[in-house]
């Protein structure tokens, strides 16, 4: 007898939840904080991490990379999700390792700078997030031809 693995649908869903949670997470310690926060991905540790926006003097005085930071909150994913950006921002020359997507204040609100998604085979979400609110909003699809909120 073989049992079957989670169906890409499901693992869609639970992922997509996952992420939510996680954005929801770094809201609440944007407001709780009183500071901006910053959420970037980093494509070659596939990875979401999430921190206070540091100013330059205090990102020197950090003893390791922000990404390994106690003060960072990290998102992992799995080996079988393929992560991008609806803007393609990973596609064109990048500054840094990394792409900012989310900005959080602790008035509430949020700017979107480049939507992600999540796709298993021809699944796919992208995550939005809403301006006066900072509420995340998931919608099924790879964004394309979607208005930003």
């Amino acid at each position: 007898m073989s049992l079957r693995g989670e169906s890409p649908a499901s693992a869609l869903e639970r992922n997509t939840r996952e992420i939510e949670a996680f954005l929801e997470k770094v809201r609440f310690l944007c407001a709780e904080s009183g500071r901006d926060y910053v959420v970037r991905f980093y494509p070659d540790k596939k990875m979401f991490c999430a921190h206070a926006d540091f100013s330059e003097d205090e990102l020197a005085e950090q003893e390791k990379d922000i990404t390994e930071s106690p003060l960072a909150e990290r998102f992992y994913f799995s080996g079988d999700l393929e992560v991008f950006t609806v803007e393609r921002a990973e596609e064109g020359a990048m500054e840094n390792d990394y792409v900012e997507l989310f900005r959080f204040y602790p008035s509430g609100g949020a700017i979107c700078e480049n939507r992600p998604g999540i796709r298993i085979e021809e699944l796919a979400v992208f995550f939005d997030i809403s301006f006066f609110s900072g509420q995340v909003i998931s919608r099924e699809g790879d964004g394309s031809g979607e208005d930003k909120l």
